[in-house]
């Protein structure tokens, strides 16, 4: 029973050979991502310990077939999943909402790995979500011991990076403190197909500068209840350089963050309760000289969030959530300061039928400053047969209503911002297989479809952008990823071979015009690629390793009408490096070249990204248990 119950406590929606996710990525000593399926072994080829202290956004566009929209090396990176937008998506972290309350999202290129001891990436819109959802989680270091690493690396660029993190616990209490720092020039060379004759030129006032600080504490106070504490510090200088049509630019950006939490868990027979409270202050100053520009936004958030699990009997498990959120902006383009509350339950339940069949149902209800959300009902329903000479299957399907009230900036930006705005809504499906043969090959395809309706889009009127609810979109597509190793449980200093890939496909077309003159009907929404792929493969002799990463990201749209577009790219990075394995010490060397190609391409219109490059890196790690 204690079994059955840790098991339905962490994995009703985030594995499972029949779960609704499609990649979680778990970065602790060995970082992996897990292919959902029985193949659960460690993927060399996906461990991102050597890229711990690097941008959290760069590590997910090399490692899963989503898309990450980036404004260049160090600039704005979003993530979308579906074709759904940035602010359809949520960032968590321990469970608490970090979307912007002004933005509505998250730039994941202020967010340094290693901060983390756990990443999952949820694509599915559930639980109200239109889009995914990427958690981010601090774990709990069990036992007694204490254990110190680092890393250092420098690249093409003046790039530095460097991390050093110490975990340590004794008895009841444990805890951890960790440092990452970021610093590069970017200054690379690219080629300017903006002017005459498309010369090479270099990227100008582009650096970035960052250091984030994280310190945790976790103490058991009994067998039933532990409480954490954690503090998360972010503090960023970058200088966001020139489109290539411009000659130069003088703008610059300092982003600041403090994020607070405590939380207590409590676990009663049947019965696990965890609260969760959180203070979020986000800061950034811009300034454009030749503009005239010197502005201070200020975001602040208290986050409270309780969660409720109950045990019934004969495999019946009961899932509830009381969320209460304060949000306010001091921002000088909405004229004063402006405010708002918001409340919400989540009720879901979950019923097992001989560990093959899970019924699941329920819905999420929302409060935002006294108007209801839509009603947002979920039912699922998935399906693992039982293990038959190492072969295993599995298969699910799910639908959902999803909304999200619009940001602050939508609301209240002067001018553009309107008041009667409605909240987006959404009705979400999928259908999953999955395939697995031993720990040697597993596969996975899932088939998705979103229909949106009063997607909020700002529009021009006039020589004025307004918001407004203008477009119904739909977004079907497929993903599918397959995983082959021979490593299993050989030893390391056997020959290992390690094949990962993974493919999204999605169509994402918008079904309104917003004018008689508006020719976006039945088009492709902007900057959505058809295409994603990933591909990797590594060869490991003798704690020797040669890895190859291989993405393609397909042509996109930068015009509502389908008659522009950004080219697709291909980039392949290749890494060699050498693991020593000591008393009581790992030793970790490494030399990768980024981009072997060479190729030029914007993610963006006009904001080229970097040429080749190259890196070393030095990790260590010392244990004592």
């Amino acid at each position: 029973m204690r079994l059955a119950f840790t098991y339905l406590l962490w994995l009703p929606f985030t594995t499972g050979l029949a779960g609704n996710i499609n990649d979680t990525i778990a970065l602790d000593e060995v970082v992996k991502v897990e292919h959902v399926g029985y193949n659960n072994g460690e993927s060399p080829l996906t461990d991102l310990k050597y890229k711990q202290g690097e941008r959290l956004g760069d590590a997910l566009g090399q490692f899963s077939s989503v898309y990450i929209k980036s404004y260049g090396s160090g600039g704005l990176a979003s993530l979308a999943i579906r074709g759904t937008t940035a602010e359809q998506t949520e960032i968590e972290w321990n469970g608490i909402r970090l979307n912007s309350p002004s933005l509505g999202q998250v730039d994941l290129s202020l967010f340094l790995l290693g901060m983390q001891d756990e990443l999952k990436l949820v694509r599915t819109g559930y639980q109200g979500n239109i889009g995914g959802v990427l958690k981010m989680d601090n774990g709990v270091n069990p036992g007694s011991g204490f254990s110190i690493s680092g890393l250092f690396r420098y690249g093409s660029f003046s790039t530095y990076n460097a991390m050093l993190s110490a975990m340590y616990a004794k008895g009841k209490f444990s805890g951890a403190t960790k440092f990452t720092w970021l610093s590069s020039k970017n200054d690379f060379l690219y080629q300017n197909n903006f002017r005459e004759g498309r010369p090479w030129v270099k990227q100008t006032n582009a650096s970035v500068n960052q250091l984030s600080f994280l310190q945790q504490f976790n103490a058991k106070v009994n067998e039933r209840n532990q409480l954490g504490f954690y503090l998360w510090l972010t503090d960023a200088s970058r200088q966001i350089p020139p489109l290539m049509s411009q000659q130069g630019s003088l703008q610059n950006e300092d982003d600041y963050s403090l994020r607070a939490m405590a939380n207590w868990t409590g676990t009663y027979n049947q019965l696990w309760l965890k609260f969760t409270s959180a203070w979020l202050n986000d800061k950034m100053h811009y300034k454009d000289p030749n503009a005239l520009l010197d502005d201070i936004y200020t975001t602040y958030a208290l986050r409270n969030k309780l969660n409720m699990i109950y045990l019934f009997p004969h495999s019946v498990v009961l899932t509830g959530q009381l969320n209460y959120d304060h949000e306010q902006a001091n921002i000088s383009a909405y004229g004063s300061n402006k405010m708002r509350e918001q409340a919400g339950l989540r009720v879901y339940a979950d019923y097992y039928i001989r560990n093959q069949i899970r019924l699941h149902a329920g819905f999420r209800e929302d409060l935002n400053d006294k108007t209801p959300s839509p009603f947002a009902p979920e039912l699922a329903l998935n399906y693992t047969a039982k293990p038959f000479k190492n072969n295993h299957f599995a298969a699910g399907i799910m639908a959902s209503r999803n909304f999200r009230f619009p940001t602050l900036n939508d609301l209240y930006w002067n001018p553009g911002g309107n008041l009667n705005l409605r909240q987006e809504k959404s009705w979400n499906g999928e259908m999953n297989f999955k395939y697995a043969y031993a720990t040697l090959f597993d596969v996975s395809l899932t088939g998705f479809s979103i229909y949106a309706t009063d997607w909020i889009q700002w529009v021009p009127d006039g020589s004025i952008w307004q918001a407004e609810n203008f477009r119904r979109v739909f977004s079907r597509g497929a993903e599918a990823s397959l995983h082959v190793t021979n490593t299993g449980n050989i030893s390391p200093l056997k020959f290992k071979i390690d094949f990962n890939a993974s493919y999204t496909y999605t169509k994402t077309t918008n079904l309104d015009a917003v004018s008689v003159t508006d020719q976006s009907a039945g088009k492709q929404l902007i900057y959505v690629p058809y295409h994603n792929v990933v591909t990797g493969i590594q060869f490991s002799y003798r704690r020797f390793y040669l890895r190859v990463v291989n993405t393609y990201t397909g042509p996109v749209y930068i015009s509502t009408d389908n008659s522009q577009q950004l080219k697709g790219y291909f980039i392949s990075n290749l890494e060699i490096g050498k693991e020593v394995a000591l008393k009581n010490v790992e030793l970790g060397f490494a030399f990768s070249i980024n981009n072997i190609g060479n190729n030029q391409y914007q993610v963006v219109a006009q904001r080229p990204m970097p040429g080749r490059g190259f890196e070393g890196s030095v990790r260590f790690k010392f244990y004592n248990q």
